[in-house]
């Protein structure tokens, strides 16, 4: 039974401050002394965003007073500075919830309070939508999916050795024997002929004996 109690008080609660805030939405058509301005007051993101266009705003009314500030008053009747409307336009951000906005000519922009008497004024008008609108939901975009392709390198191919052929084998056999014949035929050769030497000194020395 709490949890039911505690759910319709929070229910309701965001019910009153929803209300509050698009109550606070709206047009403002401001008029006097000859001029016109139009303002829209947009809830966004927890503040109130006022777009303004003036039109006839004289250049300045007195030599001191050059400069035209917008003020707002908020539900609790205390008026802030908006900002300055610099060649007929101005576009603010306010957290106040505004109830009405007013214009008058000053020698200082910056100022805290209005000190010129009060040029053009209004309050919230609320958005006439109209009968019958219906609220558009936006469609969803549909995803997309981001395809990663995987390139896969090819295995480096390394040369293989080219086989040696019998015919080349045979043929280095065959010359290293034949090297080896010949080797041998020279050494023999030079062992005959110290032996032939040997002979021929022995046989001098017992003939001149």
């Amino acid at each position: 039974m709490k949890k039911i109690f505690v759910g319709l008080f929070l229910l309701t609660f965001a019910f009153l401050v929803k209300g509050t805030a698009n109550a606070n939405e709206g047009i403002l058509n401001l008029r006097g002394s000859g001029a016109s301005c139009f303002a829209a007051s947009i809830y966004v993101d927890s503040a109130y965003r006022i777009l303004m266009t003036c039109r006839e705003l004289k250049i300045a009314l007195t030599p001191e007073r050059t400069r035209y500030v917008a003020w707002v008053v908020g539900e609790d009747d205390k008026q802030k500075r908006l900002g300055e409307i610099v060649n007929g336009k101005m576009s603010v951000m306010t957290d106040v919830k505004i109830k009405q906005v007013f214009i008058t000519s000053e020698d200082d922009s910056y100022g805290n309070k209005p000190t010129g008497e009060v040029l053009l004024s209004a309050g919230v008008e609320p958005i006439d939508f109209g009968k019958g609108v219906v609220s558009m939901t936006p469609t969803p975009t549909p995803t997309q999916i981001s395809v990663t392709a995987t390139v896969t390198k090819a295995p480096k191919a390394t040369a293989t050795p080219k086989p040696t052929s019998s015919t080349d084998a045979t043929k280095s056999s065959g010359l290293g024997s034949a090297l080896s014949t010949v080797f041998k035929i020279a050494l023999f050769g030079f062992g005959l002929l110290l032996i032939i030497v040997g002979v021929f000194s022995f046989l001098q020395r017992r003939r001149s004996l």
